[in-house]
């Protein structure tokens, strides 16, 4: 019997991560901060934004880096970071804590209390010039309105404890009770191929989950979640950026993904005989 095996190589310059049927490039932002995650992308300002556990507050802190230079910077004024979200329309950077919403100032590199004073600001996204939240004392979701001052709930699911909201305005949750997706507003449709999801990821055309078994593309109309890449890490957080790069944390690194668009491939055959 003759085995024909091949043996596929690439070649490239730095190291590189497969997903799916992409290549990219792995590229070190930093690893200056412990345990980073809620990551929020600023494409105006090429900013990268995230939370972190700062020794000198004894709690998290939140800070920033330009991912072409790669220069750091911790932002003042607000403790007990727990959530981060950027307006992709404005540009405008907001933070939540256990005191309410924070919003950032660049010129003073200061995040200043505006508002939900009352609210423990769990989970924050925005999209489409719309804000959600999770607020932590009910674990149920809010949309914001009056610039920052005024919430209201979303639905009456419970324990949500993750969610976004994809570029057709679905909202994508998980609750203790499983994965769903409030369709048009209105119709809460309950995954039937998922029941946890620990991150969700949404492009202009799709949303996706990352789960312990991989990445899973998302139906919300359908309710079911079809495979379409494997992951050699687990991240603590994930988003994407610009002309299809993805940001992710792992441990103390803050990684980005860059596409590769050309390499060289060596194609290594053996033949084995029995």
């Amino acid at each position: 019997m003759s085995v024909d095996a091949k043996l596929r190589i690439y070649v490239t310059d730095t190291p590189i991560q497969r997903i799916g049927s992409r290549l990219y490039k792995v590229d070190l932002l930093t690893d200056d901060f412990k345990d980073p995650k809620e990551l929020a992308y600023d494409s105006s300002s090429r900013c990268l934004y995230f939370m972190y556990m700062d020794d000198e507050l004894q709690n998290s802190g939140r800070a920033k880096i330009n991912i072409i230079t790669k220069q750091a910077m911790k932002i003042k004024g607000i403790e007990r970071n727990k959530a981060t979200a950027v307006d992709e329309e404005t540009g405008d950077v907001y933070f939540g804590s256990d005191d309410g919403l924070y919003k950032y100032d660049p010129v003073e590199n200061k995040a200043t209390n505006i508002g939900l004073y009352n609210m423990n600001i769990f989970k924050l996204v925005i999209r489409s010039n719309d804000m959600y939240l999770i607020d932590a004392n009910n674990h149920m979701l809010y949309k914001i309105y009056d610039q920052g001052t005024t919430a209201v709930k979303v639905g009456h699911l419970k324990t949500i404890v993750e969610f976004d909201v994809d570029y057709k305005r679905n909202i994508h949750l998980v609750t203790m009770c499983g994965v769903y997706c409030v369709f048009g507003g209105i119709e809460v449709i309950k995954n039937k191929d998922l029941s946890i999801v620990y991150h969700f990821i949404s492009d202009e055309q799709k949303t996706f989950g990352v789960t312990e078994d991989g990445l899973y593309e998302i139906d919300c109309l359908n309710g079911t979640a079809s495979r379409v890449a494997n992951l050699n890490f687990f991240p603590r957080s994930i988003t994407f950026g610009d002309y299809g790069d993805i940001f992710y944390t792992i441990d103390d690194k803050i990684i980005r993904l860059k596409p590769l668009n050309s390499y060289t491939v060596y194609n290594i055959h053996r033949n084995a005989h029995d």
